[in-house]
């Protein structure tokens, strides 16, 4: 009887242990799901970002954990946003990257390798033409769906500051992306290399 007992206890003991354990480890997850803001900088070149032409963009990133491990996360980010290139295109934005987070020295977080892909809807801002069978017509507004490919890497600080009671980072961003065909046989795809200056805060804290 008293060794019944002994094992119902020690059964009843880590039972309430384990479900302490994950509901801790599921807060932890919700604190690591982040949202972000930042200003982008589109740079049309393959590798080497520029500010002798500036291409304004805005970017909103929802970000998911898919572990529970503070120094080494594994995230996936969506994003949405636009940016502006003169006398080219103007785009909305929508995609989603793999992140691999690494927390370095207990200061700062790097993410050496993000990968990803989606949708850009391009309206140009150049002028175009169709045949109309006897001439050109000039057409008001030109849509282009396209694919975009994505790789950078991620450099995340925390700061003490706090908004809305949540903590604050600061986020900076580098990005090689490669968008689809703009104008068949003239401009089959263009490469972007945007710098990405932002705030995120997590959405549970």
């Amino acid at each position: 009887m008293k060794i019944k007992l002994f094992i119902f206890l020690v059964f009843l003991s880590l039972t309430n242990f384990h479900s302490q354990d994950t509901i801790v480890s599921k807060k932890s997850t919700l604190k690591n799901n982040t949202f972000e803001v930042n200003l982008t900088q589109n740079t049309a070149s393959l590798f080497t970002p520029s500010f002798s032409n500036i291409h304004p963009g805005i970017n909103t990133i929802f970000s998911r954990s898919w572990n529970k491990n503070d120094k080494l996360q594994l995230k996936q980010d969506f994003t949405a946003g636009f940016f502006y290139h003169k006398s080219f295109q103007t785009v909305v934005q929508l995609y989603s990257e793999f992140n691999f987070k690494i927390k370095i020295l207990d200061k700062f977080y790097l993410s050496p390798l993000i990968i990803g892909g989606g949708y850009f809807l391009s309206f140009l801002n150049m002028q175009s033409f169709n045949w109309d069978g006897n001439q050109y017509v000039s057409r008001a507004l030109t849509m282009k769906s396209n694919w975009v490919i994505s790789v950078g890497s991620n450099l995340e600080i925390p700061t003490n500051f706090k908004l809305f009671e949540k903590p604050l980072s600061i986020t900076a961003k580098y990005r090689l992306q490669v968008q689809g065909v703009i104008v068949r046989y003239n401009v089959p795809i263009i490469a972007y290399s945007p710098l990405m200056v932002g705030i995120s805060i997590p959405i549970n804290n």
